[in-house]
């Protein structure tokens, strides 16, 4: 457990009890730190001592030294929490749980990864490519440990952060050797209120490089080259990498399947190759690489169908990248719309045979189909259950050869689930007792 010396008797306030507020205590415990605690959705979690779960209209605001913020919880924008304007008020300084962990000073060298889509896959090649040729390495930001609870690894190892825009915007203390903007598509406008607010948070990415770091972009992303060059200076590296990398190496790893893999595939492995890892010694990992949970999962093959489980594409341009990679779709989509609806997926459409729609805003999502294609048949399911059952029965009585079942919901989760891991879950669970069922021959 890390344990920064500065922060013992400092009294410190944390504002929000989730997965980051909750590891940021357990830190600023460990270094004898006065820690209050508060959350203004959640009761007491019982790791939390009673004594240190206060209101944060009673902190004692004039002795705080730092609070620290949970990423969800906006700093900058017009919503800002009436604890951050006590904060200024009253001079204490406003920091995250990443900037608590670059106060442990860690020696590995440190990789940072953005992007609205393609970060966690990126970071899972990068770290299934450095842990198969043995150095020694650790995920953690948005995705794997929440960063002040990494332990450095040393000098010859490496850190890898997935990094969102909520935790960049937050950040005042975070330094890179090596970083990544994947792509730039509108998303989190309940967050960042504009597109212009969310480039800008994207885009910090850059000032928190080393000098003489190196910046790796996709070759053929027009729009992300173009707000790089505004601010481009002499004092860190830009790698713009062609998708061909990717295609060079994957083959036919159908867990990098789709145009989208080809990209995120070429980030990880130019970032892997300029860790000092070798062609060959990457073309090795990749071959075992299998894709993580919700990311164009495979759920079930057999010779004439696939069912693939995309519950983590909760926007158009995610799902567009799916819809991309196949034919003959029996597409199930819906949820909490974002601000641009199906976005790109709407230039697939054509590989699209029938649409089953689920969740509290299937009007929407009609409308917003039949207006790009009206002829395309729609089913309105609601209920995930439903949609699947009625999609896979469609699709095996289809004369089309190599149909696809794909679950990929351009949607936010919330109207009808805790999250995309849970949604993606319970997809899984209804595919496993269909098969049971034998609506599908194994």
């Amino acid at each position: 457990m890390n344990n920064i010396l500065q922060y013992k008797d400092k009294n410190i306030g944390i504002l929000g009890a989730g997965k980051s507020g909750l590891a940021a205590a357990q830190v600023l415990t460990n270094s004898k730190a006065n820690i209050f605690i508060f959350d203004d959705n959640y009761p007491r979690p019982t790791c939390i001592h009673k004594s240190n779960w206060l209101n944060y209209k009673l902190w004692p605001w004039k002795q705080l030294t730092s609070l620290v913020v949970s990423p969800s919880i906006p700093t900058k924008n017009s919503k800002k929490h009436d604890a951050i304007k006590l904060a200024v008020l009253n001079n204490v300084k406003i920091i995250n749980e990443i900037d608590l962990f670059f106060e442990t000073e860690p020696k590995a060298k440190i990789v940072g990864v953005t992007g609205t889509n393609g970060k966690s896959t990126t970071v899972a090649l990068l770290y299934h490519i450095l842990n198969f040729n043995k150095i020694k390495c650790v995920i953690g930001g948005n995705y794997g440990y929440p960063a002040c609870l990494i332990n450095d690894p040393g000098r010859e190892g490496v850190i890898i952060l997935e990094l969102s825009s909520y935790q960049l915007d937050g950040t005042e203390k975070l330094w890179l050797d090596l970083a990544s903007i994947i792509n730039i598509t509108p998303d989190h406008f309940d967050f960042h209120e504009t597109f212009e607010k969310y480039v800008a948070s994207k885009l910090k990415i850059i000032s928190c490089l080393n000098k003489n770091g190196t910046l790796v972009i996709n070759k053929k992303d027009v729009f992300l080259k173009q707000k790089i060059n505004h601010q481009r200076n002499s004092l860190y590296k830009l790698l713009k990498v062609s998708e061909k990398v990717g295609k060079n190496f994957v083959n036919d790893n159908d867990h990098l399947r789709g145009t989208h893999n080809s990209i995120n595939a070429s980030i990880a492995i130019s970032l892997a190759i300029k860790l000092n890892i070798s062609k060959d010694q990457i073309k090795s990992a990749i071959k075992s690489f299998k894709a993580l949970p919700h990311r164009m999962e495979p759920v079930f093959i057999n010779n004439k169908l696939k069912i693939i489980n995309d519950s983590k594409s909760t926007n158009g341009e995610s799902t567009a990248a799916a819809l991309s990679s196949f034919d003959n779709i029996f597409w199930i989509v819906g949820g909490m719309p974002k601000s641009d609806g199906i976005g790109n997926a709407k230039n697939f459409l054509s590989k699209v045979v029938e649409v089953f729609i689920i969740g509290k805003s299937a009007n929407y999502f009609e409308k917003e189909i039949l207006q790009i294609n009206p002829d395309l048949p729609i089913n309105i399911n609601v209920t995930l259950e439903k949609a699947t059952q009625h999609a896979i029965k469609k699709s095996t009585e289809s004369k089309l050869n190599n149909c696809v079942v794909l679950f990929s919901p351009s949607a936010a989760s919330f109207d009808q689930f805790k999250n995309f891991e849970q949604r993606g879950n319970q997809f899984k669970e209804i595919v496993k007792t269909l098969l049971n069922m034998g609506l599908v021959t194994k």
